[in-house]
């Protein structure tokens, strides 16, 4: 499962009545509300270093300059890194300790849970979709809420995990393929390169790496 517009979806009140709980330090709080409800995209004219029409493109769910008031956390900021974690932490402490899910993974937005029982699964699934409405305001991607087979492999931050293998995503590959190919300076190809063979290395991807290792060469 995920949710859906993540970053964008994050309540802002929410978020800072969660810190409040656990931080009694008025200096953290001024900061942490400094930080959370600054409106970055309508406060200060943002510096725009992609093409302007591109953002015609970018879904209004995904835009914090077409949010609601109240909504959103600047994606590429590390400091909304560590907010997701704190905020999705009410979900990790909900699937832990109120659904009893034994085998539960989660990275940023995504999660999984590992269950021998569908039905166990289905009750999980609802329970979970009204938790995450009614006490984080988030909404689970409709078309990302998947029950199936173990065999049939968990597609997971980049890979395939399967039960006796691990390969990279066909995605990630082609990406990787695409890369290698547009980038023209050696340095910056070799720092993509690299970036990639890191997360082929958790895999089994030997004759892919042996492959891409010759676009640089």
């Amino acid at each position: 499962m995920d949710i859906k517009s993540f970053f964008t979806s994050i309540d802002q009140r929410i978020l800072y009545n969660l810190i409040v709980k656990k931080v009694k330090n008025e200096e953290i709080l001024w900061l942490a509300r400094t930080i959370i409800f600054h409106d970055c995209a309508h406060d200060v004219a943002p510096k725009i270093q992609s093409q302007p029409s591109l953002f015609a493109k970018l879904p209004k769910e995904k835009s914090l300059f077409t949010v609601p008031p109240g909504k959103g956390l600047p994606i590429g900021n590390l400091t909304s890194q560590f907010f997701a974690n704190v905020y999705m932490n009410e979900l990790d402490q909900f699937v832990k300790h109120q659904l009893k899910a034994k085998y539960y993974v989660r990275y940023v937005d995504d999660f999984l849970i590992i269950e021998s029982e569908r039905k166990t699964l289905e009750k999980f699934r609802e329970k979970i979709i009204e938790f995450t409405k009614n006490k984080l305001a988030l909404r689970i991607h409709p078309d990302k809420h998947f029950i199936k087979e173990l065999s049939a492999g968990i597609d997971f931050v980049g890979y395939l995990v399967r039960p006796n293998y691990v390969l990279i995503r066909k995605r990630v590959a082609g990406q990787w393929r695409w890369k290698m190919d547009k980038i023209k300076k050696a340095a910056k190809k070799r720092e993509s390169y690299n970036s990639y063979v890191a997360h082929a290395r958790w895999a089994n991807a030997y004759w892919l790496q042996q492959k891409m290792a010759k676009s640089i060469s």
